[in-house]
């Protein structure tokens, strides 16, 4: 009896105890085992740099001297039956160059993922001529025959030039890979010209007037303009890499395509260096 008695007071002591450690919640959030929330460098903000790129640029000028010759032969049968506005006397040029300037830009952040809007302008010096190949062709047009040539020179002088792009981009540690999209600007200076020359009825005595007599005929026009207002579409990507908690620098590719300018294509794509500085 007596045994039976101290087991129980020590059974009742011990079981408050034991049931209080197996009881107690724990609290929300206090395990251990509950990782924390990855932390990300801020790229959100304000930012602003300079830059530095070479580029390799092609200037298509076969369209050039389209308008010019079809407006010495507007009134021609030459012109409506044989099209020689169409005939290219032009060709293309490539060349590189350097170029440099600034950018400015807003990102927004939502965790790894930054999404943002740049703009980036550069001075050039990238100036090319056509190669040129006179064309020579005995065409019949309107009942007569024809003797005629077909030749031009352009050339342009693209002295800057700059993109307004969209920007999307997935962190990395300190590194941003981003990939853009936009709209590209750019000036020129540009000169063209045509020459239109040959005979009509080559075949036929050229001398006192008569049916189908032999005519020669000599035409030319030419043009320049300054400062002429190139618009494009760009594509590109790249990497800033955080160097410290306000500073990064930057490398990227982009290419621009220019639309036609007095018959005139121009392509450049430019690999570029840079530093910035988020605000």
């Amino acid at each position: 009896m007596r045994r039976c008695l101290v087991v129980f007071c020590l059974l009742a002591f011990v079981t408050p105890t034991y049931a209080q450690d197996f009881e107690t919640p724990t609290l929300r959030g206090s395990s251990p085992f509950i990782p924390a929330a990855p932390q990300y460098p801020r790229w959100a903000g304000f930012y602003g740099g300079g830059q530095f790129g070479y580029s390799s640029v092609e200037m298509n000028f076969a369209g050039a001297t389209k308008n010019l010759v079809g407006f010495l032969l507007r009134q021609s049968s030459l012109e409506r039956e044989q099209h020689p506005s169409e005939w290219s006397t032009l060709g293309k040029v490539n060349l590189s160059g350097i170029s440099g300037g600034a950018f400015i830009g807003y990102n927004v952040q939502f965790s790894d993922v930054v999404f943002g809007f740049d703009i980036h302008y550069n001075y050039a010096n990238f100036s090319g001529g056509a190669p040129a190949n006179p064309i020579r062709r005995s065409v019949a047009a309107g009942g007569n025959t024809y003797d005629v040539t077909v030749e031009g020179g352009a050339s342009m002088h693209i002295t800057d030039y700059g993109s307004a792009r969209l920007r999307a981009g997935w962190i990395l540690g300190d590194f941003l890979p981003y990939g853009t999209v936009g709209l590209a600007v750019g000036r020129a200076n540009i000169t063209r010209s045509a020459h239109v020359f040959g005979q009509e009825n080559p075949n036929t005595p050229c001398g006192p007037p008569a049916v189908n007599n032999c005519v020669p005929f000599d035409v030319s026009a030419s043009e320049g303009k300054n400062g002429a207002v190139l618009y494009g579409w760009s594509v590109g990507g790249g990497l800033d890499v955080m160097v410290a908690s306000r500073i990064f620098v930057r490398g990227e590719f982009e290419y621009i395509n220019f639309t036609k300018a007095q018959g005139m294509l121009a392509q450049i794509g430019t690999a570029r260096i840079g530093a910035g500085y988020r605000f």
